[in-house]
Parts: structure tokens; sequence; C-alpha cells
């Protein structure tokens, strides 16, 4: 299983996933009753975490890692580069998302579930439709 941590925080739960390219942590969120939001249990937190460890996640990773050499290259913010984004994982609920920094060409023709976020306007990926 991934290196994770599960941090309480009140009545929910910080879940993070260590894989992001530039050494970092991922946040891991749950769908429940149509929204997005942290997990309140643990067994259902350890779930997600199953869930997005056992996903080919390579075009996901191949695609943040280009913002991040996009940034480096050119000196851009990374927000610059590319998009704060929200990939779906599962095919049954509860849903688990994953924190995804994306290219928006990348989000908008991705057969993936991904809401990527400009300010407050979402863009939904083609796998949506």
């Amino acid at each position: 299983m991934a290196e994770h941590r599960i941090i309480p925080d009140d009545d929910e739960l910080n879940v993070r996933v260590y894989d992001a390219p530039a050494c970092g942590w991922r946040i891991l969120f749950v769908e429940r009753d149509g929204e997005i939001g942290r997990y309140l249990h643990r067994e259902q937190a350890l779930a997600g975490i199953r869930v997005y460890d056992l996903a080919d996640k390579a075009a996901l990773f191949e695609a943040e890692l280009g913002v991040y050499i996009e940034s480096v290259r050119t000196g851009k913010a990374l927000s610059d580069c590319g998009l704060p984004a929200l990939v779906r994982f599962g095919d049954h609920d509860p849903f688990s998302y994953a924190t995804f920094s994306l290219p928006e060409g990348f989000i908008r023709k991705s057969e993936l579930k991904i809401i990527g976020y400009r300010g407050e306007e979402q863009i939904h990926s083609a796998g949506w439709k």
C-alpha cells in the first residue's frame, strides 16, 4: 500500500498519500451524498487509499510532471502551467478523489473523470459525458 497518513481533524480525517512528483503529499477525498469532502471513518479512508493505490495513474503522473517541468523551464508559477484538479477513482460509491496539478488540455480531453478548477470555474473532462 502507498505511503499514507490519516490525520484526525475534529470529526473528519485528513487523508494524504505520498506520491506527488515534487516529493510531496497528495490529498484524498471521498464523495458522500453527491458532495466531495473529507473522510469520516478510518475504514473508509483505508478503502479509498487502496482504490487509489491500485488505480493506473501513469498518464496522470506524466501530465502532472509536465506541469512541473514547464514551470521550471519557463520560470512561471505552477498555477500558470496547470490547474488544480480532482480525479475520481473507483467504479462504485463511495468514490475516492485525489488532487493533481494538470494541464487544462489534458483535463478537457481525458476519458478519466476529472474536475479542474480555474478560479471558481469548473472544467470537466470528456470522461464525464
